[in-house]
């Protein structure tokens, strides 16, 4: 994400410095190593002030605080290891557990059963994600059958409790999804839904996701958490177990370690000491902006938003034509495009230089291609326009322009496409059943 992101502030500050605007950034962050470097990276300054400097007193940093418990309920880790247990038994018998919990803890108190009624499930991957629904679906259901009425064997049931079990296992059965699989609109809603209580119709019971919430998720009733999985960087695990207990109302981790996995094994063992000081742990993250790979993907559309943005002629959709590598304007502002991503990172100024001269080049001879097919160029093409060829495009459209497709996200950085299944016996077509 950085990466690209990189990019695409190089494109923003030099629509800025070409309006004789010199920004100064503020950035923020709880999880960081090496904040020197990945700012060079990320916004082409050196020297940051770093605020505030490191304390004097481990207590109090400024940015950590040691407080009483008494004073802020703060958050309870707690490490779960199955080493008996399949994967899958053992995140089913926890969730099981978890989400029976509210009900027979809390059933008299509406605060706090809805405090810790949604359960937050992370996953490192989506088929993380998708083994948890299907667990959830049908594994964890007997278990938070039992948990919430002992009485009930399994070997043999009365009518009543049969029907007593049916009631209650509707407990755990509203479970969404916040994956880049889903649609946006899809995500949205599952948010929204989040913040229900537990009072109301359309309230989760769980909700399964990967590092989407890891930022931007801030709902004050999630209290009530399990990690499934040793997350493989310390700040990824610090920032998706901060989602949970963000008000006043404490927060419970359950960090469900793998048996199978020695990161698992390894962080279970040295449980303790790592909680009580996981910020030193904290990992530097890799910002390479301009790699060739960064480059292929987004450098095509920092040079559009330079031009768009900088040059008056070049900005409406269907000015797209008017592109000329040799107009004094342009090649100003190519030039200080160039300048300001060698700021970021001078490993790569000369191939970053060769690639925006080589965009530029196709650019213009795209133009002299719809001009000799008597086609009008746009930056991007409507829905209904056969009449005009896209400079940019994305793998949804049927006309493809010169460059490399369009993101319409900087986290989605890998192609993307739709599959339908159908049955598998699905007759031909044109036969039926007798």
């Amino acid at each position: 994400l950085g990466s690209v992101v990189g990019i695409y502030e190089a494109a923003l500050d030099t629509v800025l410095i070409l309006r004789g605007i010199y920004p100064k950034y503020i950035a923020s962050t709880a999880t960081i190593r090496n904040a020197s470097r990945q700012i060079k990276r990320l916004y082409g300054r050196e020297n940051p002030a770093i605020f505030p400097p490191p304390g004097l007193s481990a207590e109090d940093s400024f940015f950590t605080r040691t407080v009483p418990v008494g004073e802020k309920s703060g958050r309870l880790y707690i490490g779960y290891l199955a080493s008996a247990m399949k994967r899958r038994d053992a995140f089913a018998v926890l969730s099981a557990a978890l989400l029976a919990a509210p009900l027979v803890q809390f059933s008299d108190n509406k605060e706090l059963l809805d405090a810790w009624w949604t359960l937050l499930v992370y996953h490192g991957s989506l088929r993380g994600a998708g083994d948890s629904h299907n667990a959830l679906q049908y594994f964890s259901s007997e278990y938070l059958r039992r948990n919430l009425d002992p009485s009930i064997s399994a070997e043999k049931e009365e009518p009543e409790d049969k029907a007593k079990g049916t009631e209650r296992r509707s407990r755990g059965n509203k479970i969404a999804q916040l994956t880049s699989v889903m649609s946006s609109e899809k995500n949205s809603q599952t948010f929204a839904r989040l913040g229900k209580s537990c009072e109301e119709a359309d309230c989760l019971d769980a909700v399964l996701a990967t590092n989407m919430i890891s930022v931007g998720l801030d709902v004050g009733r999630l209290a009530l958490m399990i990690i499934n999985g040793q997350p493989l960087t310390t700040a990824e695990y610090i920032q998706s177990s901060s989602r949970v207990g963000r008000s006043d109302v404490p927060g419970i981790i359950f960090t469900n370690y793998y048996r199978t996995q020695a990161r698992s094994l390894s962080h279970y063992e040295a449980f303790r000491p790592y909680h009580e000081s996981f910020y030193r742990f904290v990992e530097p993250t890799s910002v390479t902006p301009f790699t060739s790979q960064a480059r292929k993907r987004a450098l095509h559309a920092a040079l559009v938003i330079v031009m768009r943005h900088s040059i008056g002629f070049l900005r409406t959709n269907d000015s797209a034509n008017k592109f000329d590598p040799d107009n004094s304007m342009i090649k100003q502002a190519i030039h200080t495009l160039v300048k300001r991503c060698q700021q970021a990172d001078c490993g790569h100024a000369g191939e970053t230089q060769a690639h925006l001269k080589s965009l530029s080049n196709v650019w213009a001879e795209y133009i002299q291609e719809c001009r000799h097919n008597e086609r009008k160029l746009v930056y991007q093409q409507a829905s209904n326009d056969r009449a005009s060829d896209p400079l940019l495009h994305t793998h949804q459209d049927s006309i493809q322009g010169p460059w490399e497709e369009t993101l319409h996200s900087m986290r989605n950085v890998e192609d993307t496409g739709l599959m339908r299944v159908t049955g598998l016996f699905d007759p031909p077509e044109g036969e039926h059943d007798g």
